[in-house]
């Protein structure tokens, strides 16, 4: 799989000193994106953002149950870094272990997949294919440290920021689904328990999966499982 590097930055480092915490996870990200450096895809390239093709300047800082774009920090450079961890680990009530500290990835705009898994399903007894999808993206502001506006394009919309490349499109949703088995079964194993789901409160696994895409057909993917807590992980396809 194609990951972008992405760290996760326990509670207790940031308590003992965020901008000691700041610098580890700055080495963190950059041994993982040296340690790929060699793949084709980084190679050719420079990583899942322009920004980051020289260095690494530029990344994200988000709690692992954040959703639309909540609790979610652009910092560039190791300053912000560290303020943006403190402010995450200081949040009234929040009692999360840790948060997730990523590379920064360019994209155009969302795919989200949404899995429904029957009762007793387990990652061996076959794919899990989505039940719904939707697109998402986000209106930025150049300088601001969090996303702006969340916008929902429609099928026709996703469909023209392809060139109207119908197999382009049909293709990006084929590896979306591919590329979400492992991420679902690495999940399962750290939160295998099911939650109550509305109105029956039978219990169901509900599994969501975000892929921003590109025009270069750069696939960002971000898995979230909601079971006891969320869990995000991101994965870039090209």
């Amino acid at each position: 799989m194609r990951l972008p590097a992405c760290v996760f930055v326990t509670r207790a480092e940031v308590l003992r000193g965020a901008a000691a915490a700041a610098r580890t996870a700055l080495r963190g990200l950059e041994e993982l994106r040296r340690a790929n450096s060699a793949l084709p895809w980084l190679a050719s390239t420079g990583g899942p953002a322009a920004a980051n093709s020289k260095g690494l300047t530029r990344g994200v800082v988000k709690l692992g149950w954040s959703w639309e774009a909540k609790y979610v920090w652009f910092w560039r450079g190791e300053a912000q870094l560290a303020r943006y961890l403190a402010d995450a680990m200081g949040l009234p009530g929040c009692t999360a272990e840790g948060c997730i500290v990523q590379e920064w990835v360019d994209f155009d705009f969302e795919l989200r997949l949404f899995f429904l898994p029957a009762r007793g399903w387990t990652p061996a007894s076959a794919p899990l294919r989505p039940t719904h999808h939707e697109y998402t993206a986000w209106r930025n502001v150049e300088g601001e440290d969090a996303p702006g506006k969340f916008l929902k394009p429609t099928e026709a919309e996703a469909l023209r920021w392809f060139e109207g490349d119908e197999a382009a499109l049909a293709s990006a949703h084929a590896q979306a689904v591919a590329a979400s088995q492992p991420l679902i079964a690495e999940l399962l194993t750290k939160h295998p328990e099911a939650v109550p789901m509305l109105p029956t409160l039978t219990p169901t696994l509900t599994l969501s999966l975000t892929l921003t895409l590109t025009l270069t057909l750069t696939l960002t993917l971000t898995l979230t499982l909601t079971l006891t807590q969320t869990l995000t992980l991101a994965l870039t396809l090209t």
